[in-house]
């Protein structure tokens, strides 16, 4: 049977030597409370992945130096399918880029990680499975199903070009956008890229590998911001434009996915009714909510209460 796992990348940015070592590497502290915060995410995240994608064989959680509690889950899901992944385990080439708070330096070294299969579907811990899914919505005839749509790339769009310069000359969060379109201009999509949404993204390690062997300077260059840099690109995207120009993909429309933006700033009662929403659309599979852990304790409650809800039927 062919083996596929998942890979969620993690941290508690609660957590007072985490906090201590972020503010011995950030000037800007004020990153500290927007992006590291938590809202119990992980707890859900992996639960959908359990009940909702049952033939994942190993649920990989890379992280810094810690392990998630589960307090929110341990009653409803077995957790036997889980493994936690250090940072020094991936960076064990490249000890002297640790300690490293950058989703995109991470992202690219996930190839590393021991014994993980050659299909794998990468998470986000705002990333939730709401029904079941099978293995052939993230991997289909030995390719690789990517939920997204084709933009024109930064190059061919003069003021978004501008736009990104500028941010970057300002220090300014680089976009994630203009992160996958470098990434499609690295293997050669100089006018479109595949844009992907906040959704599981499946994965082909050894196409991945491949890519490194050959150009491990990219690699290198990649994984030496310790913090998001405009100069960097999206790994899996850049992942995603390989297999394109392999033709080992297929194109999934969008109508399976959810996405919920800036829920800091919802009420309660705005986003019960988002939920109440979703649960009548019977093709929508995938949800990702943005931001909750910025958002009221009321807000987050109704949230929790309705997934519960979900790994209960």
């Amino acid at each position: 049977m062919e083996k596929i796992d998942a890979v969620i990348t993690w941290v508690d940015g609660s957590e007072p030597n985490y906090k201590l070592k972020l503010e011995e590497n950030l000037k800007n502290k004020k990153i500290i409370n927007r992006q590291y915060t938590q809202a119990n995410e992980i707890d859900f995240c992996v639960a959908s992945i359990i009940k909702f994608a049952p033939f994942v064989r190993k649920i990989f959680i890379v992280t810094d130096k810690q392990k998630p509690r589960f307090s929110g889950i341990r009653h409803m899901v077995s957790l036997e399918k889980i493994e936690i992944i250090d940072h020094e385990e991936i960076f064990r080439d490249n000890l002297d880029c640790m300690p490293s708070f950058n989703i995109r330096s991470i992202d690219a070294l996930l190839f590393k990680i021991k014994n993980l299969s050659d299909k794998f579907i990468y998470f986000n811990d705002d990333m939730f499975l709401i029904k079941e899914t099978t293995k052939e919505d993230w991997f289909k005839d030995n390719k690789a199903v990517l939920t997204g749509s084709w933009a024109k790339t930064y190059n061919k769009q003069l003021i978004k070009t501008i736009s990104h310069k500028i941010k970057n000359l300002l220090n300014i969060r680089p976009s994630f956008n203009a992160a996958q379109s470098k990434a499609a201009n690295i293997v050669g999509f100089h006018n479109k890229y595949f844009k992907s949404f906040h959704c599981g993204r499946p994965q082909i390690k050894s196409v991945i590998k491949d890519f490194y062997d050959k150009n491990p300077q990219r690699l290198t260059n990649q994984i030496r911001y310790k913090f998001r840099d405009g100069r960097q690109y999206m790994p899996y995207s850049l992942c995603w434009h390989l297999l394109i120009k392999e033709n080992l993909y297929v194109e999934s429309s969008t109508n399976k996915l959810v996405e919920i933006n800036k829920s800091r700033n919802l009420s309660a009662k705005k986003l019960e009714k988002i939920l109440k929403s979703i649960d009548s659309k019977a093709e929508v599979k995938f949800l990702n909510i943005q931001d909750l852990n910025m958002a009221e304790p009321e807000t987050q409650q109704v949230f929790q209460n309705w997934f519960i809800k979900k790994l209960n039927s």
